[in-house]
């Protein structure tokens, strides 16, 4: 399926992304694609950036929006994150389906939102919920908990103590045996004036909004099956309600890494709401924004640099110096001694020596380099395997030595000199020449376990926050047969 700087973001970008799930995209990296996927017959819309091969950031979003509620938070992201955000049915461009196809229910729209994430392969994903992507996130996350990586709160609730009283009264009156006076009531609240409600209450300057994000949602709301889609999930939040308590002994039980980011001044979702999370989740962190229901239309720069620090993978290079059971203590090439937690999805490869003069024109690399007073010279090169043909494309910085360069391109021609290779490479519409000296390692991944850890051989793993302060080993890449990873 088709599914603050820029030099620092890319700076913590994986080398061997076939294995290690962290990839750079070079100048590519914030580009937005846009897709649809078919599932059960139903069109869903969906906003895509960064390498899939990333720890993949599901956007879900709130009433009555879509994933353009997002459209400034994603390029802030795509540099660390595989970033998907979907539209639900009836709701931005995804299919609205006729009431004998599709009855509209939160559970429903959750059962649709995890077939899509299916699409993706074997799911584990952050997940931003704000509003509805509260209830159609949590669903997941109880029925899915081995999919979560981590959750981020942004004024969705989990407590009827994160409600406004006025609005605890609106969800009670609508509960029970759906009536005409109830679906009217309802309907009522499907309608602009509350969008317009929601972006402007609370917000810090309301007249510099971009009324981009009303309009386009003004289109949904000003179709009818949209209209009624949006009628009816009105109409089944008191089930939502229902299932706080579920929702509660989730967050108890599993204690995600969770973090929450709250517009305070949010007219129906209240800061109660963020400090409910919190008792269920001690460790998670919570910050509160001056404004809005719609924080991301004024805060998402802090946003996005919360979700980045909170959330993003880092390199540890070093030796190991021991393994006891799934904890691995590496001696890092500063000299720390660190602790990583092995998870059963943690993901083990090696490298095995690739002869520089067999890399043929069409082949794909990775090379990492230094500048020098004639251009870039490598100072390792990773031949991948066809499969992973494309993978960190682009040319950017890398940082594995101060002033180092990586850059993922298909090899276009090739120069032998004296004691150096010049490969000629192209990435995009974009080219350039690397001269690769006959000291440079090349080499190409090998297989490895978790029986190849050894305390003594060199690694380079790809780590993540993980719950409590711990931080996980999403992927090792391990010396093998005496030969190290060149990283």
């Amino acid at each position: 399926m088709l599914l603050l700087t820029k030099l620092m973001q890319r700076a913590v970008c994986a080398f061997a992304t076939s294995v290690l799930t962290l990839a750079c995209a070079g100048a590519q990296a914030a580009d937005v694609s846009y897709h649809y996927a078919n599932v059960d017959g139903i069109k869903v819309f969906y906003r895509e950036a960064g390498e899939k091969s990333k720890p993949t950031l599901l956007l879900l979003h709130g009433f009555p929006s879509s994933s353009h509620e997002f459209r400034d938070l994603i390029p802030l992201l795509s540099d660390n994150f595989h970033v998907v955000a979907p539209d639900y049915p009836g709701m931005g461009y995804s299919d609205a389906p006729p009431a004998d196809k599709f009855t509209p229910t939160f559970d429903n729209e959750t059962a649709v939102i995890e077939k899509f994430v299916q699409n993706f392969g074997d799911p584990h994903l952050i997940v931003y919920m704000t509003d509805f992507g509260g209830p159609v996130g949590m669903r997941m996350a109880v029925d899915h908990p081995d999919w979560i990586s981590g959750l981020v709160f942004q004024n969705a609730i989990v407590s009827e103590a994160g409600v406004d009283p006025a609005r605890r009264a609106r969800d009670a009156a609508i509960s029970g045996a759906i009536t005409p006076e109830k679906h009217a009531l309802a309907e009522s609240h499907v309608s602009l004036a509350t969008a317009l409600l929601l972006y402007q209450h609370g917000a810090r300057n309301p007249t510099a909004l971009n009324p981009d994000a009303w309009t386009n949602d003004a289109v949904a709301l000003a179709n009818p099956d949209s209209r009624r889609i949006m009628t009816d999930l009105q109409l089944n939040i008191p089930s939502n309600v229902a299932l706080f308590p579920v929702w509660q002994a989730y967050l108890h039980t599993y204690q995600p890494r969770a973090l929450v980011v709250w517009g305070k001044n949010d007219p129906i979702f209240l800061p109660a709401g963020a400090e409910a999370v919190k008792q269920e989740v001690p460790d998670a962190s919570v910050h509160y924004y001056d404004t809005g229901h719609f924080a991301l239309e004024e805060d998402h720069v802090d946003i996005a640099r919360q979700i980045n620090q909170f959330f993003a993978p880092t390199h540890v290079r070093g030796q190991i110096e021991s393994v006891d059971g799934h904890e691995l203590t590496v001696l890092t090439r500063e000299g720390t001694h660190m602790k990583l937690t092995l998870e059963d999805r943690t993901r083990y490869a090696a490298v095995k020596p690739f002869a520089a003069d067999t890399i043929k024109p069409g082949a794909y690399v990775g090379a990492a380099g230094m500048p020098t007073a004639s251009g870039i010279e490598a100072t390792e090169v990773m031949v991948y395997r066809e499969e992973r043909r494309g993978t960190g494309e682009g040319h950017y910085a890398w940082d594995l030595a101060p002033g180092s360069t990586m850059t993922g391109a298909t090899v276009t021609s090739i120069v032998d000199k004296q004691g150096a290779r010049d490969l000629n490479l192209s990435y995009g519409d974009k080219t350039l020449t690397i001269s690769v000296p006959a000291s440079a390692p090349v080499v190409t991944f090998a297989p490895a376990a978790f029986d190849d850890l050894k305390p003594g051989a060199a690694v380079f793993v790809l780590a993540v926050p993980g719950d409590h302060g711990r931080v996980d080993a999403a992927s090792v890449l391990v010396e093998k047969n005496g030969v190290k990873p060149p990283l």
